[in-house]
């Protein structure tokens, strides 16, 4: 069979269990049993299925992963995450666009510390919408920048998709989120200036306040409060790019970093800890029927051959690598406004990676490229899975309202994926500098 025909057959299939309603996982678990049935020796093939599933989960790197996820919850339930946006509204003044900052700044925070965009826009739009509204803020700069900080947590240190990115790729999981950190700071900053700009030529949007009087003493406990959940971000980002620990060790230094505040700001009940460690166990198996599904898909590409055609037809196009890379990027953008980030990297990553390697390009910033768009992809109308969970928190709000507000902030990621793309420097420096 033609590797092209294989493809059609393949991509017919997958998009089949797709509109038909199968969750993803299990779309491409029936397919990888139908393609080793075709293309691998009938019904007894099946059985590689099962050492191929235990090996691709029984990794070091992927231990990170359920802990990760744990200190956020942690950070969630407890009501940390609240107590860092309450002080650190005390460090804006009055500004128009004030509690749009700080949803930015806390968002920023809170991603160093959980790597979940969904809590992120829970606490950020439980929190802080009904004091906007109550202060006059247009449903722009109240549902866009609660948006903006609950997607940082895609690229910025720990992230989940970081390192499912990087085991399916076969690179690094230390160097992949720390060469994250510029980028992820730099949309920050996009995202402060957007909202300090919009605030002072159409100040209507977000009329300034006059909040109660605050010293500097109240300033600094403020920032006495915030301190000790600093030292969340240097457990884990920190000890990463000094060489001292590995991405899985210093998730379980987070973690329990994050109990140890907990209790230390007396949060910590038992209750607290059941939800978390039932939480934790729910999305760690959701993200390890991924990464089987996904290792198995990307062994059948290889072996039908798929794989290394589209690699030598990468090599012999007529045309620059970065233009590959710019398609790429497009089909991807494409993908995010109808199928969930998870989705993307179980489609994108066993067909893109090898074709960068051919070019001879650097997986590492294609990695990058690729978290850009997957955070993307979680605020594209229509399906975007933020945009949802945003309605949730908001019920008064409509879903054109909440469309509209994200749109800004589309472009802003627009912005920093065509940075991106010109300096890869933003991307390969840091890495270079660590331990």
């Amino acid at each position: 069979m033609e590797w092209w025909v294989a493809l059609i057959i393949i991509g017919g299939v997958l998009l089949s269990l797709f509109l038909s309603g199968t969750p993803v996982a299990f779309a491409f678990l029936i397919f990888n049993i139908i393609g080793l049935m075709v293309w691998m020796g009938g019904v007894e093939s099946i059985s590689l299925l099962i050492p191929s599933a235990f090996r691709s989960i029984g990794i070091f790197t992927l231990v990170a992963i359920p802990l990760f996820i744990f200190m956020g919850e942690v950070l969630f339930h407890t009501g940390l995450a609240m107590l860092m946006v309450d002080n650190l509204a005390k460090w804006v003044g009055r500004i128009h666009g004030s509690l749009s900052l700080v949803s930015v700044g806390a968002g920023t925070l809170f991603a160093m510390m959980s790597g979940s965009a969904i809590s992120g826009v829970a606490v950020f739009g439980s929190t802080l919408v009904p004091e906007m509204k109550s202060r006059g803020y247009s449903n722009e700069m109240i549902y866009g920048p609660i948006l903006a900080s609950g997607s940082l947590a895609v690229i910025i240190p720990p992230s989940i998709p970081v390192v499912i990115v990087a085991t399916l790729s076969r690179q690094s999981v230390g160097n992949l989120l720390i060469a994250i950190v510029i980028p992820g700071f730099i949309l920050a900053g996009l995202y402060a200036a957007y909202i300090l700009a919009r605030g002072r030529l159409q100040p209507h949007l977000a009329p300034a306040f006059a909040p109660p009087r605050i010293t500097w003493g109240d300033r600094i406990k403020a920032l006495a409060v915030l301190s000790p959940l600093g030292s969340l971000i240097f457990l884990v980002t920190g000890l990463i790019f000094l060489g001292v620990a590995t991405p899985s060790e210093a998730a379980a230094l987070g973690a329990t970093g994050a109990l140890v505040l907990a209790a230390a700001y007396r949060r910590l009940t038992w209750q607290t800890v059941k939800k978390a460690l039932l939480a934790t166990v729910k999305v760690t198996v959701m993200v390890n029927m991924i990464v089987m599904s996904a290792v198995a898909f990307s062994q059948l590409l290889a072996f039908t051959g798929v794989v290394r055609e589209l690699g030598n037809l990468a090599i012999g196009l007529p045309v620059p690598p970065i233009v590959i890379v710019i398609a790429m990027q497009v089909v991807m953008i494409f993908m995010g406004t109808f199928i969930e980030d998870f989705s993307m990297i179980m489609i994108s990553v066993p067909i893109f990676f090898p074709v960068i390697r051919a070019l001879g390009l650097d997986p590492m910033w294609f990695g990058i490229l690729m978290l850009v768009n997957l955070q993307m992809a979680i605020i594209s109308p229509p399906f975007g899975l933020l945009l949802f969970t945003l309605k949730g928190v908001a019920p008064d709000a409509t879903m054109a309202d909440i469309y509209r507000a994200g749109i800004p902030i589309l472009l802003l990621i627009l912005i920093l994926l065509a940075l991106l793309l010109i300096f890869p420097q933003l991307v390969t420096w840091l890495p270079g500098l660590m331990g």
